[in-house]
């Protein structure tokens, strides 16, 4: 009845399949489709920060970098990086096609270097007097927009390593807190108190790193002291925004230090330390910290490159802050959590798809054989090759084109009164190649039980399928410019029902008339953990349930031995398309998270044309082509070659599709 189509999801029985669908059909829930994000909304300090102090004539407390400032914001300087360098929130929007200028600058970031989360930022020496601390950040956004945070916004939340040096006794001239580490874990738990404000009023998609806790390196107390903080804030951090119930996105940024740290020129760097004479941003005299603020690419800027090339080969611009490469490897990493499950979503939807072109080969043998005079057995094969591309509606999303080819041989019998009754063995297999580079493959072995009918003008037909699944994923996350791998594999099985039924009518040689149908199918996936890179995730079971019905019309003609045919349908899915992916990082515990699946369209058209062949001797010689046309998200299309062989009659009747 098609080549290829689109639907949704959960294992049972035909029959239970086919009540799922009815009650979908009366009244499928709206979806929370994958998301197209309108805004990247940024909160945080200046791991973020993409130039919040451009706009005002003096960022710190000291006198000595004050002065410089007016020369090195008209220098093209500002942000915490190597200048003009993207800072990784700018890149990450970019990635979607937005951006993340500052929010007193017309923008969506309202991370200000030198953020606490919640105690309000004093004067101290070396300090940016005017930061805002982190939760005051996300209280003025949902002031200025009525108390909603935009649903369809990407969140960046990136925040905590300034209150590990104020907690510490290293920035500035206190008073500190007598206890450090209540401190922290009082300061987890007031962002995670404005996260939960945030999510309530909307946010749905917020990605929350943690802080690099296995750095600084070297036995010093201060060192191991700052390990300490970072790992306890971490912990207190994430805990605190699962134990809020929210749903966020967990970076370990850590893991990433830490790949870096294990083969620096993999990702370009010579220089990866943040000591003296490893920075990329030359250090003014007077200037303690924070200097990549002042520094930039060109010449008149207060403080410059250290070399030509510095941003490419130096991780640290300063004592603090990630050069343009780093910040690239960050964005990197983000990007690749938020599209994953979008990726790993694609093994079940790729499975719905190819089953389509599976029905179709068998309805098309069906009709032949329903076509053929008297009573008797046939045997008959089809085999099909075809072009599959899954792409996002979402912009910034990977697509996934697919290369199936199946393979199908099948037994029936017709009987004097007019039934059909058959089985039918299929082999299938699915090459697929995300845009993003790795891919998957996917192997069926399905076997089908089907039945026919015809008297007179009037057919039908109805096809039970049940395949088994194997998944071999390799997807590959480009970070920075490594291409970092992650292998799995996994199990899954599609059920489904079909059933489709027409009416002829004749006129000498041509034969044409309406159709209607409905396929019904259940596609699981397993969990399973992938392995090879600090990129490689969990990912939790899946289904997709599909209910889509069809209408359209068929006509056929016979020209000696050979009966071209046509047919056009018009399809429409009824299951919802609410389907959630459940993702979790294998580089440390932590709260997994949830993202859409890929959306596929509700309405499209398949249109097929072929033609029967008589060869004699009881053989009858299939070919046809189907394509899908108007549906969003979804390209299709097939080639399918098929043999009929009926025993006991010398010749068939040409089939008239």
């Amino acid at each position: 009845m098609r080549g290829a189509a689109g639907a949704r999801r959960s294992r049972r029985t035909p029959v239970c399949i086919a009540a799922a669908a009815i009650a979908a059909a009366l009244g499928a829930p709206s979806a929370r489709a994958q998301p197209a994000f309108t805004q990247a909304i940024i909160f945080g300090d200046s791991t973020v920060d993409s130039g919040y102090y451009k706009a005002l004539p003096s960022p710190k407390a000291n006198a000595v970098y004050n002065s410089l400032w007016a020369a090195a914001v008209a220098a093209g300087a500002g942000a915490p990086t190597t200048n003009p360098g993207l800072m990784n929130s700018q890149v990450l929007a970019a990635y979607f096609g937005l951006s993340a200028l500052p929010a007193n600058q017309g923008g969506t970031n309202f991370a200000t270097s030198g953020a606490k989360n919640v105690t309000v930022n004093d004067a101290q020496t070396g300090g940016f007097g005017a930061a805002i601390p982190t939760v005051t950040q996300i209280a003025n956004y949902l002031s200025a927009n009525g108390g909603r945070a935009n649903p369809n916004g990407l969140y960046l939340i990136s925040t905590g390593g300034n209150d590990v040096s104020y907690a510490l006794g290293q920035a500035g001239n206190g008073p500190f807190p007598s206890n450090p580490n209540q401190y922290l874990i009082n300061a987890a738990n007031g962002l995670a108190g404005a996260v939960a404000q945030l999510q309530a009023a909307g946010a749905r998609y917020i990605i929350v790193p943690d802080q690099a806790y296995s750095f600084p390196t070297g036995d010093t107390a201060a060192a191991q002291a700052t390990r300490a903080a970072n790992l306890l804030y971490s912990q207190a951090q994430w805990s605190a925004l699962a134990g809020n119930g929210i749903n966020f996105i967990p970076a370990d940024i850590n893991a990433v230090r830490l790949a870096i740290a294990a083969n620096p020129s993999a990702f370009g760097f010579q220089f990866i330390g943040n000591g003296p004479g490893q920075t990329a941003c030359s250090q003014p005299a007077g200037v303690t910290s924070a200097w990549a603020l002042l520094c930039s690419s060109n010449p008149n800027a207060p403080s410059t490159l250290v070399a030509p090339n510095a941003e490419q080969i130096y991780l640290f611009a300063d004592n603090e802050h990630l050069t343009t490469a780093g910040q690239k490897i960050m964005a990197d990493y983000y990007y690749s959590l938020v599209v994953a499950p979008s990726e790993i979503s694609m093994l079940a939807e790729s499975a719905v798809q190819t089953r389509f072109g599976t029905i179709q080969g068998i309805q098309e043998q069906v009709d032949i054989a329903l076509r053929q005079r008297g009573a008797g057995f046939n045997v008959w094969v089809t085999g099909e090759a075809s072009k599959l591309s899954i792409s996002n509606q979402a912009p910034g999303f990977p697509s996934d084109p697919d290369t199936p080819l199946t393979g199908t041989v099948g037994f029936d019998y017709r009987s004097p009164t007019g039934w059909l009754l058959g089985a039918a063995v299929t082999l299938g297999t699915v090459s697929a190649a995300y845009s993003l580079g790795g891919g998957f493959h996917e192997s069926e072995a399905a076997g089908s039980l089907y039945a026919g009918y015809r008297a007179g003008a009037v057919w039908g037909d109805v096809i039970a399928t049940y395949g088994g699944l194997q998944y071999g994923v390799d997807r590959i996350a480009p970070i920075g410019i490594t291409l970092q791998p992650n292998v799995g594999s996994t199990n899954g099985a599609n059920t489904s029902l079909a059933a489709e039924a027409g009416y002829d009518f004749v006129w000498g040689p041509l034969t044409h008339g309406p159709i209607i149908g409905a396929i019904f199918q259940h596609a699981t996936v397993g969990g399973f953990t992938e392995i090879g890179s600090f990129t490689s995730l969990s990912f939790g079971d899946q289904t997709r349930d599909s209910a889509v019905s069809a209408i359209g019309y068929r006509a056929s003609f016979e020209v000696g031995s050979f009966t071209p045919f046509a047919q056009l349908l018009w399809d429409h899915e009824f299951a919802s398309l609410d389907r959630q992916i459940v993702a979790a990082l294998t580089t440390i515990a932590a709260p997994s998270y949830t993202m859409p699946a890929v959306i596929t369209g509700r309405d499209w058209g398949t249109a097929t044309l072929g033609t029967t062949m008589r060869l004699g001797n009881g053989f009858t010689g299939l070919a046809s082509v189907s394509g899908q046309f108007a549906q969003s998200s979804v390209a299709s299309y097939g080639l399918r070659l098929g043999l009929n062989y009926a025993f006991d009659q010398p010749s068939t009747v040409a089939s008239k599709m």
